[in-house]
């Protein structure tokens, strides 16, 4: 989708200001709502602690609105990735998409995150997100289907149980074609490279 003078609509900016965290704080939760509808438990608080942290975070904008986020979480010790993933890779947090509705955003950034991630010389992308039936229906058949594959549920040392998922890391010249990006919208201060 491209602007009225042959520019992208949709853009990549960092979210720092204290009203654009707010803003991505609501997206989160407005997301773990439109999720508990449909039986699928995804707790926000989480990713509202990150957002409003210190952490980076990374906006879609389309046409100035916030349709999608992510964070990005540098140097973080994750040993089980080692052995599914070896390779240099970055993990991340995103506001998950909700079945049924509207995918345009988490489709975009997903596309976005895989070519920039691979322009930084990555080869994959980590998330994670909680383990349950509900969310191994509707949620990771979509999740799927925009390219990310789900590995066996972990525990961590905290008792929390999830699904880990990976993207892989790829040249891909559309999102560069429909999204704009500033020069510090994706930074990567710490590459684990395992």
């Amino acid at each position: 989708m491209m602007g009225t003078v042959g520019t992208p609509v949709y853009s990549m900016l960092p979210v720092s200001s204290g009203a654009a965290r707010a803003e991505a704080a609501a997206l989160a939760h407005e997301a773990a709502l439109g999720l508990a509808g449909l039986g699928i438990d995804h707790p926000a608080d989480h990713l509202v602690d990150l957002i409003r942290s210190q952490a980076t975070v990374t906006g879609l904008y389309d046409d100035g609105e916030l349709t999608g986020c992510l964070v990005v979480h540098p140097g973080e010790d994750q040993l089980h990735w080692s052995r599914v993933c070896p390779g240099p890779g970055i993990s991340v947090s995103l506001v998950p998409p909700v079945p049924g509705r509207d995918d345009q955003a988490a489709r975009l950034l997903t596309l976005w995150l895989a070519d920039r991630a691979a322009q930084h010389g990555l080869e994959w992308i980590w998330w994670e997100i909680p383990a349950g039936p509900q969310t191994r229906g509707a949620l990771m058949t979509l999740l799927r289907d925009l390219g990310w594959e789900d590995m066996a549920p972990v525990r961590h040392a905290d008792g929390k149980r999830v699904t880990p998922l990976r993207l892989r890391a790829e040249l891909r010249p559309a999102p560069t074609v429909a999204i704009s990006a500033s020069a510090d919208a994706f930074p990567l201060p710490a590459v684990s490279a395992q």
